[in-house]
This record gives structure tokens, C-alpha cells and sequence, in this order.
């Protein structure tokens, strides 16, 4: 066994071997690239997001229509595990202006804007179900994209996302990140990220798959780590508040129908507290190329 087959797990190596002894005819040549219908073909026989027998339809909430995976799907319209006996909501634990469910790189964004724009960092809570930084933005290896090179420009960036998401994306959402991405590069090197650079000083940028320039930014293979680091540092020194190893398990809404807070559960004692904000922001993170927040924010 060669020391390039010792790497991989047993049942890896008949594969090993057929790719090894048909090396020497492929050396040289040049295949055919795949037709559109091709790939889709192939996507549709072999992708898991393809498997229709794999997922049904969801029956309730916001997104009553769309097909999800069964475990998704039983979790959503399953009944809520909260035990409502054991909540008072005249009990106020938490009463703030800006309440941030999530501690990623969308969330701790979030608070260090919310303070630049004059917040009260006492006025201001994170709320993270793990600990402070704990989130998949920390895991993102790869890097994140934006448009700050001269030869490229965030209409092509806009028309590479569009392109690439077969035309099913938020032009809205696709317009503000690609227009926002040169800024947050700018700003992480303000806040003290350390972006790869080549030896003139200039950002070290590497190609990303179905983009037509090279804009992709990273940090060595830890771009995400690196990120959130910087991030919770600057949370941590602007004593923006925090709480950690609380999940928010329900959003609680006023008499007009609007979100004014969270229902909250302590993981370790196993408590109910309830908090009150004036803005709820929770945060989803959009893995793939960006690192960037995409954040569903109701006002009261």
C-alpha cells in the first residue's frame, strides 16, 4: 500500500486502486465538459436535496408549503416542549432596547453596531445557547467574498450570486451584501481581523466556485475563527452584555401582534426567565462563501 492510500479508510481503497491504474491512460487527455441538462441530471439523481421521498411538506408556520426533510419537519410541528405552568410573564428578568439571539458572526455584529450607533452597551444583550462565540461562523474555513479588487465590482458579484442560485434568490438581499461586502473587509481590518496579504500589501484573493474574478478573502484555513475572535474581543471590551449557555425558546409578541422580546431557558438550572426588548433581532447564518449576517428584525 502506497503512503497516499495509507491515508484513507478501508473501504476507500478499491476506489484507490482503479483511480491509480487508469491514471496513465487519462494523463493528457480532454473530456467533453458537461451539458446544463447533464448536470442537472446528475444533481437530480444523485443529490440529496433531489430525494423527494426524503421530504414532505410543511403544514404550518411561516414557511406552510415549502418541502423540508421529515426531521425537520417533525420538529417544526411537534408541540412545544416549554412548560407553560412554570412561566410568569409579569416577571421580567431582562428588559433591554436591542435583544440579540445568537452569538455568530451575525450576532456579534450586530451588538458592536448597535453600540457605534450610540447604543448603552448595558442596553444591549446577546443571548447565545452555548458560549459566547460558539456558532457555525467560528467553523468557516474557506473564506468571504466581496467585491473590493479594481478588476472586479459588486454588480459582477451580484450577477455570479444570481447566476449560481438559478435565479431563486433575494435580488433585495443579493443587492445589500454584494454593495456591504467591500465595507465589512474594511471594517474587519479596522476592528484588528488579519487578512492574508500578498507582499505589496495588497489583499491575497482566491477564486470561489461559479465566480468569474478572484474575491475571495481568508485568514489561512481559520478565516472564521479569526473573525469571531476579533468580534468577541471587541463585545467583550465595549462590556456589551452577554449571557451564555441560554437558549431562546420561544418569541414573545405584545397585544398588537409584534415581538417585544424572548422566553428564555437557562441551561444549567433548567429556568424559565422572560426577556423584554424594544428590537428582537435573531440570527441565521448563511454558511457557503460569506460570512455575513442575514438577521429577521421585528421593531415594537
Amino acid at each position: 500500500m502506497s503512503d497516499y492510500e495509507s491515508g484513507y479508510p478501508d473501504y476507500m481503497q478499491e476506489s484507490l486502486r482503479k483511480v491509480a491504474k487508469t491514471r496513465p491512460d487519462r494523463i493528457g487527455k480532454r473530456y467533453t465538459p458537461m451539458t446544463a441538462e447533464e448536470r442537472q441530471r446528475v444533481l437530480e439523481e444523485y443529490h440529496p436535496d433531489w430525494k423527494m421521498d426524503q421530504k414532505r411538506e410543511l403544514k404550518v408556520g411561516r414557511n406552510k408549503g415549502s418541502l423540508m426533510p421529515h426531521e425537520v419537519v417533525d420538529q417544526i410541528e411537534a408541540h412545544s416542549v416549554v412548560d407553560t405552568s412554570k412561566i410568569d410573564l409579569n416577571k421580567i428578568d431582562y428588559e433591554v432596547d436591542i435583544l440579540i439571539i445568537g452569538a455568530g458572526g451575525a450576532g456579534l455584529s450586530a451588538a458592536i453596531l448597535a453600540h457605534d450607533n450610540g447604543m448603552d452597551p448595558n442596553k444591549i444583550l446577546i443571548v447565545q445557547k452555548l458560549r459566547l462565540g460558539d456558532a457555525n461562523s467560528k467553523m468557516s474555513q474557506g473564506g468571504i467574498q466581496a467585491a473590493d479588487h479594481p478588476k472586479d465590482s459588486p454588480t459582477l458579484h451580484y450577477l455570479d450570486i444570481i447566476g449560481g442560485g438559478h435565479y431563486y434568490n433575494d435580488p433585495e438581499l443579493v443587492e445589500a451584501m454584494v454593495n456591504d461586502g467591500p465595507d465589512v473587509i474594511k471594517w474587519h481590518e479596522e476592528l484588528g481581523v488579519q487578512y492574508d496579504k500578498l507582499q505589496d500589501g495588497t489583499m491575497q484573493l482566491a477564486p470561489g466556485g461559479g465566480t468569474s474574478r478572484r474575491r475571495m478573502h481568508s485568514c489561512k484555513d481559520y478565516t472564521g475563527m479569526e473573525i469571531t475572535r476579533v468580534l468577541m474581543d471587541e463585545v467583550i471590551n465595549r462590556e456589551i452584555s452577554f449571557i451564555e449557555l441560554t437558549a431562546a425558546v420561544e418569541l414573545l409578541k405584545d397585544d398588537k401582534g409584534q415581538v417585544g422580546g424572548a422566553l428564555l431557558y437557562d441551561l444549567d438550572s433548567d429556568e424559565y426567565m422572560v426577556a423584554k426588548a424594544k428590537s428582537t433581532s435573531w440570527m441565521l447564518h448563511m454558511s457557503r462563501s460569506y460570512s455575513q449576517p442575514l438577521e429577521s428584525t421585528s421593531d415594537v
